[in-house]
């Protein structure tokens, strides 16, 4: 197959699915659901390895493109969705069988969710930023059905917080791109392009004003998509309330393709206005988001607010390596948005298996997870390791990757506040998870004994040997896309 026929199809699969979801009879929403999204998955591995080992893939004037930097965005899109799906199928057949549901609802579900997928496959795969502001504006439009999935007044209530924020958002970098289209307007003339290559080449001969301040527009404009503070309100509200599936894609995946959209305006917008003021930008940003989410994490109550804390610091953490600009620290960002979104998709596999025992998202009213549901125990303490940076998961690689890029860059104060800041965080993560893993309930005897079905916890165990072996072992292909992302980002 050629490389426009598989970008095509890494697109299509998705839509195809959704539409087969609308007309199908409900009993085959299931199968459509597994099939399609791992079909999606094999594909997306295909191009990201087509990616690395040539030149980016390229097609219809540029309009679908894939480089290094969007293969490791894609590669974490790919995963994370393909194994929510999966997951929601053993997640809503417990939901329908407990009546929290209803038949008729899953064919809502589904669509959605299909469409949610073919949003974030259209991020990684733009090679123009009009399309690239259009798909990760899309994201919103397409998740936030799911974030109200459950009809209750909370969750209406976060619905619309997350789609007045990051439509906002949206807008503010939408600005950002038009003041980057004039700021080429004198180097390209009559032959101007907005497609990414076309913008790489002439990104030297930009304004450095306008690039400048194109930047920074879209820095505050799709942080907020991000999650990046102080414009990051909606997402513990959105991560309350959404189905467990569907939060783990807004942590995992959707974040991360807001990331891109950032990142992008970065590499072609530093060659001009010069990467240092850029990455200042980055790095007052991220440092902000690391320290409103580990000191909200000192107080949450809450386990799926607690885990949307993590992902601002994280996001947070991100950026900072970014804004470091070391080879070393760049690799650990890159690096840290995949063992991230892996950890964070796992943590909400297994906090789902908790809300769907437990019935609350209350951190004190959960105890006795080890004598209930060991495997979940296991997944739960193993989870919270990792996603708090414990070794040897693949986190904490990423996060000395970063701690070590500030070292060897000289910026020992800046490393110092990292490593605080990451050790309360981790404190502050792993508590929660222990009390109510080893902690026995008063009432042990009304605890329901037992796991759920296998659907729901094949992904989550699958999630959890993948972090542990990215964490002592990065695989070939991967470290080769890692380094194909950080050349894309330190031109």
């Amino acid at each position: 197959m050629t490389d426009a026929t598989l970008l095509v199809a890494v697109l299509a699969v998705p839509l195809l699915a959704a539409l087969l979801s609308l007309v199908l009879r409900p009993r085959w929403l299931y199968a459509v659901a597994a099939i399609f999204e791992a079909a999606t998955l094999g594909i997306a591995l295909t191009l990201i390895t087509l990616a690395v080992q040539g030149p980016a893939l390229d097609c219809f004037g540029h309009w679908l493109y894939l480089d290094g930097l969007s293969g490791v965005v894609l590669l974490v899109v790919a995963v994370v969705s393909s194994l929510a799906s999966i997951y929601s199928i053993g997640y809503l057949r417990h939901e329908l069988r407990e009546g929290a549901v209803r038949a008729d609802e899953l064919r809502k579900y589904f669509v959605v969710l299909h469409l949610f997928f073919f949003t974030m496959i259209a991020v990684t795969v733009s090679g123009n930023l009009g399309m690239l502001w259009t798909a990760i504006s899309a994201t919103t439009l397409a998740s936030a059905p799911l974030v109200d999935f459950y009809g209750s007044h909370p969750s209406l209530e976060a619905a619309w917080k997350f789609i007045v924020l990051t439509v906002t958002g949206s807008l503010v970098a939408l600005f950002g791109f038009l003041l980057l289209y004039q700021s080429g307007v004198g180097a390209l003339g009559n032959s101007y392009d907005f497609s990414i290559p076309v913008l790489a080449r002439a990104a030297g001969h930009l304004s450095p004003v306008l690039a400048g301040a194109a930047f920074l527009l879209v820095l505050v404009g799709f942080g907020t998509k991000a999650g990046l503070a102080p414009m990051h309100t909606w997402l513990p509200d959105a991560h309350s309330q959404a189905p467990s599936p569907v939060c783990a894609m807004l942590s995992g995946a959707e974040l991360n393709c807001a990331l891109l959209g950032i990142f992008r305006v970065y590499t072609l917008a530093a060659p001009a206005a010069g990467a240092a003021p850029l990455r200042s930008g980055l790095l007052v940003f991220g440092l902000l988001s690391m320290a409103v989410g580990v000191i909200f994490l000192i107080s949450q109550r809450d386990f799926k607010r607690l885990l949307a804390y993590s992902s601002v610091e994280q996001i947070g953490l991100i950026s900072v390596g970014v804004g470091i600009g070391t080879p070393l620290a760049l690799l650990g960002a890159l690096f840290l948005i995949v063992a991230h979104g892996l950890t964070k998709c796992l943590m909400f596999f297994a906090t789902g298996n908790l809300l769907l025992r437990f019935r609350t998202t209350a951190i004190s009213e959960v105890r006795g997870v080890v004598q209930a549901m060991p495997w979940t125990a296991t997944l739960l303490v193993g989870g919270a390791l990792a996603i708090a940076g414990a070794p040897p998961f693949g986190v904490f690689i990423a996060e000395f990757s970063i701690i070590a890029g500030a070292v060897a860059g000289h910026l020992w104060v800046l490393a110092a506040l990292i490593a605080g800041l990451l050790l309360v965080g981790f404190i502050a993560m792993v508590a929660p998870f222990h009390t109510m893993t080893f902690s026995r309930r008063a009432d042990a005897d009304a605890v329901v004994m037992g796991e759920l079905n296998p659907l729901i916890l094949a992904p989550a165990l699958a999630l959890l040997a993948a972090i542990l072996v990215i964490g002592v072992w990065i695989p070939g292909p991967l470290d080769q896309l890692l380094h194909s992302g950080a050349s894309v980002m330190g031109r």
